[in-house]
């Protein structure tokens, strides 16, 4: 019997995107494209039955992160956190998200959120991977988000975040300075 160590079109999807979101938090502020799916792939890609989620918002992928053997638990303590964050009242259910521990950085949450690129609120990033500081335009953030943010991120302690519009990314690692415009 032979074994075939090609990869399925499964694996083929989600490693398209995990290289898709390695390259957006290595050039934050640069829009990506994942190869289908938008949260959903990214999900598939990250989370397995060693890591915790919390989905707020897609009780779909809530069902199929469950169904991957990874737990359900609270924001507060979740490695994924999938989410929108368009109003005051979502932004601050996430004052909990793990920044980590200066011995454990690692250890911090990775935020996932919806949100609309090109429209909306104007940013300005500067850090690690930006040549100079990029400008870029994010709608359905509430502004309350980018302040939670800001006394959040103390690096290396922080989170990491992804917004997702469709199958379009941004990275934003927690190395990444935001200026409000």
């Amino acid at each position: 019997m032979a074994l075939s160590l090609r990869p399925t079109s499964d694996d083929i999807r989600t490693n398209a995107a995990f290289e898709e979101m390695m390259w957006a938090l290595s050039r934050p502020g640069i829009v990506r494209t994942l190869p289908k799916g938008g949260m959903a792939v990214m999900a598939e890609s990250l989370v397995d039955r060693e890591c915790s989620f919390h989905v707020s918002d897609d009780p779909d992928l809530h069902q199929a992160l469950t169904r991957s053997g990874a737990r359900a638990v609270s924001v507060g303590e979740a490695d994924y956190v999938f989410t929108t964050v368009d109003t005051g009242d979502k932004v601050a259910t996430l004052s909990s998200l793990s920044s980590g521990t200066l011995a454990y950085p690692d250890e911090a949450a990775t935020l996932i959120a919806a949100a609309r690129f090109g429209l909306g609120q104007r940013l300005r990033l500067t850090g690690p991977g930006i040549k100079g500081d990029q400008t870029i335009a994010i709608d359905g953030i509430h502004p309350s988000f980018w302040q939670l943010r800001a006394k959040a991120i103390r690096y290396p302690l922080g989170w990491d975040l992804y917004l997702v519009d469709g199958d379009e990314i941004v990275g934003l690692p927690r190395s990444t300075k935001i200026e409000v415009l």
